[in-house]
């Protein structure tokens, strides 16, 4: 028998603090596979806790896979299990390659604080249910979770209204689906989320443009276009609009309410820059219209894009019709990715985490606004990318390609345009996938040393 006494802390419930000390120092070397441990009566006495408190620390050290019990031998520490080999990204694809085409949240964390969520999930009793299938409109807490980060926007709903998706886009699908029918039609700014026409395409609906400018959708467009009866539903990004960065500010949003109410037209809101911007919002178009208007966010822009846990709130009794087509379209969100979700929302991990990509954000829009200051771009505070305007003499196509030739990947201003008549003489360019600042810079440089070549001199010669 390996004599063998923990060091508690007592800061937690004692029995998981014993099964944790078996963990750590088997990890460690001091307890090796094959020691049998202190009897549980022995073992309960040296430390001055209860029988049972060891019988259940045992336990726990089983479900952990570190104990073996054989009956009338005693507990033995078992051989670590063979185990898969760390994860390592493969890059090679996109090696030596500067991507700035996705509008990600530039990388602010540390280990810990993953590691401090990941800690959080193990010691749950109830940690094997987040491999169930949760719930349509996800697990109580997660709903839970969701009207906490929903009243950070100025939100203030119930628990029974919040539906948890898998990110953003299964929120959009699920409610297109819910609320249209094939051959419905659906407004749109004319520089668009990309993936909106996919998304659109596959619900039957087709999208009619509107007007847009540096302060995003112009009201007397949705007007002219509400007046002919072309559409009954409106899709839009009020804040940080991708690619232009426009924000909506409080006159358009009442404007477009009062439309919306005078035209019986409902509304989509994808709001999910919103909290990147440190200017002072106003209400959402949610707040102020909750009767006719769906809400969208997600954590993965403003806490780490592989948390694919998305929030979607819709008018007051219409939760079930969602319910139905999230489940359909399976877009439940993964149980172990919500919950490192919650444990930061619900402590100070998520603010910390916000704060310094909000920071980092406005360092890396400082340094573009001083490589691009003799360029058009739009660019305003908070935005996590920018919209250079292109001269006369490119094409965005082929400027995408003349920067990919450089090593810097970005997005061809047509990915945004909802038809040939949208203004996409341009590119937006992210700032999140740099590593450093210092990569940013460089790899905007080049962007900028594009501009001033002339396409001609790339083509081929055709006799």
């Amino acid at each position: 028998m390996t004599i063998w006494l923990p060091q508690l802390r007592r800061e937690r419930p004692l029995y998981l603090e014993i099964a944790d000390a078996i963990r750590q120092d088997a990890q460690a070397g001091a307890l090796k596979p094959g020691d049998r441990l202190p009897p549980q009566r022995d073992l309960a006495y040296r430390l001055g806790v209860t029988t049972g408190t060891v019988t259940r620390a045992y336990a726990e050290a089983e479900k952990m896979g570190l104990l073996t019990g054989e009956v009338g031998r005693g507990s033995f520490l078992k051989a670590p299990s063979p185990s898969a080999a760390p994860f390592t990204p493969n890059r090679r694809e996109t090696a030596g390659i500067i991507d700035l085409s996705l509008a990600t949240a530039p990388a602010v964390m540390d280990a810990q604080e993953l590691d401090t969520a990941l800690a959080c999930v193990t010691r749950s009793a109830a940690r094997l249910d987040l491999l169930s299938y949760p719930p349509p409109d996800g697990f109580p807490m997660h709903r839970e979770m969701g009207v906490t980060w929903l009243a950070r926007s100025g939100i203030t709903v119930k628990e029974s209204q919040v539906i948890v998706t898998a990110g953003a886009q299964a929120a959009i699908i699920a409610t297109l689906a819910s609320i249209t029918q094939p051959g419905d039609r659906m407004f749109v700014e004319s520089l668009n989320y990309p993936t909106i026409k996919p998304m659109a395409r596959q619900a039957g609906v087709s999208l009619v443009p509107l007007e847009i400018d540096e302060g995003g959708l112009v009201p007397e467009s949705l007007e002219r276009a509400a007046r002919q009866g072309e559409a009954r539903l409106l899709y839009i990004v009020p804040s940080l609009q991708s690619p232009t960065t426009a924000s909506l500010d409080v006159t358009r949003r009442h404007a477009i309410i009062e439309i919306a109410r005078r035209y019986n037209m409902t509304i989509i809101e994808d709001d999910l820059f919103r909290l990147l911007d440190p200017r002072v919002q106003p209400p959402t178009l949610y707040s102020m219209a909750p009767e006719r208007t769906y809400h969208i966010t997600s954590v993965s822009k403003t806490l780490a894009p592989g948390l694919r846990v998305g929030f979607l709130v819709g008018p007051e009794g219409r939760e079930d019709g969602l319910v139905r087509q999230q489940t359909v379209a399976c877009g439940r969100p993964v149980g172990l990715a919500t919950e490192v979700a919650r444990h930061w929302i619900e402590s100070d991990a998520a603010s910390r985490i916000l704060s310094g990509i909000i920071e980092e954000n406005a360092a890396r829009r400082q340094l573009a606004r001083e490589v691009f200051r003799n360029r058009s771009i739009l660019c305003n505070p908070g935005a996590p990318f920018l919209w250079l305007k292109l001269p006369d003499h490119w094409e965005s196509g082929d400027f995408v390609r003349a920067a990919l030739d450089r090593g810097v990947k970005i997005c061809s201003g047509t990915m945004f345009a909802i038809d040939r008549r949208s203004d996409d003489r341009a590119v937006r360019v992210c700032f999140g996938g740099a590593v450093s600042r210092g990569e940013l810079q460089a790899a905007l440089r080049q962007v900028d040393a594009v501009l001033d070549e002339d396409p001609a001199e790339r083509a081929h010669p055709v006799a």
